[in-house]
């Protein structure tokens, strides 16, 4: 009888006791052109080992203890299972990325929307012509950064070098498409050092250079030369490399068109400019920028994505010759 009047009181006070643990998670989303993402903060001790898998159009998120929600928005219905699972509805989507962040302790899900099957919205047929026709612009050196034994960024099984060059051949192929010339600086897995890729690029008389690279960061980071030393006119004739100083307003033209290119695809908000002293653009003779896109925690580098960035930065060339 003891033991049957123990058990009694466990059964009626242990949903009092997993409440009382309970985690206490906030549940925020955001849009992007082509995902949701949906983010649980809390305790390290429950998200470390949160998991998140797809059930047809729903994500169900299952945590190892007791879980209280903090819903900040409206943009995806959550509904709680259990005190342990949290059942997610983003919409139509095609697959899920799921990660996790400190400092904060975060349990991220990016969903991917699936691709439409309608026709597109008609645009103007200038427009249409504008994006789609061979570039005219004389050469174009994509740089891919690092290789060789400089990884650049490692994130799992992602290495910035790889990635990098993977949109480096990609846009390469678009520019090349028409009488423009796409030359990259390494087309493999090689080694350049700063001076090689400075050279390189020089020697193609290129009217345009861009550098790519990834950072660390969520958004899209154009950097652009700073000119620190500005020759006299006497002495520029007989200098083996002028550098930016006859093109700032080129490469101001180059920065307003794939500004004008990144921010519909990316959003507004996904795109930072900022200037960079001393490094490898302030020796190329032509219009010049380095663009590091966001990092591997940030966004999932796949074929399609990769693409994206490549067509994305087809799209500022044509911008740049159309204003140039």
């Amino acid at each position: 009888m003891k033991n049957a009047a123990v058990i009694s009181l466990l059964v009626f006070f242990l949903p009092l006791l997993l409440n009382a643990e309970a985690a206490v998670l906030k549940l925020r989303a955001s849009k992007n052109p082509d995902s949701v993402r949906i983010v649980f903060e809390g305790p390290e001790s429950a998200i470390s080992k949160g998991s998140a898998t797809q059930k047809g159009n729903d994500i169900i998120v299952s945590f190892p203890t007791g879980i209280s929600i903090q819903a900040e928005t409206d943009i995806v219905d959550h509904r709680v299972i259990n005190n342990q699972t949290v059942r997610i509805t983003p919409g139509a989507f095609s697959g899920i990325k799921v990660f996790t962040l400190k400092d904060p302790s975060r349990l991220v899900i990016d969903a991917y929307a699936k691709e439409e099957k309608e026709a597109a919205a008609p645009v103007s047929t200038q427009k249409e012509e504008m994006e789609t026709a061979p570039l005219t612009t004389k050469a174009v050196v994509i740089d891919p950064g690092h290789g060789g034994y400089e990884s650049g960024i490692v994130k799992e099984d992602n290495k910035e070098k790889n990635t990098v060059l993977d949109i480096a051949r990609k846009l390469g192929a678009l520019v090349s498409k028409g009488p423009s010339k796409g030359f990259l600086t390494r087309g493999s897995d090689l080694f350049m050092g700063f001076g090689e890729r400075v050279n390189f690029a020089n020697s193609k008389g290129p009217d345009v250079f861009i550098s790519l690279h990834i950072g660390n960061h969520r958004d899209i980071v154009i950097y652009t030369p700073v000119i620190t030393d500005r020759p006299s006119d006497a002495v520029k004739p007989y200098l083996l490399n002028k550098g930016q100083a006859e093109f700032e307003e080129k490469t101001l033209t180059l920065l307003k068109a794939m500004s004008e290119a990144v921010m519909p695809v990316f959003g507004e908000d996904m795109l930072s400019i900022k200037p960079v002293p001393y490094s490898i653009l302030s020796r190329i003779e032509a219009a010049a920028l380095i663009i590091e896109l966001p990092s591997y925690e940030y966004a999932y580098y796949s074929e399609e994505y990769n693409s994206k960035i490549a067509n994305t930065l087809y799209k500022g060339l044509h911008i740049y010759e159309e204003n140039n």
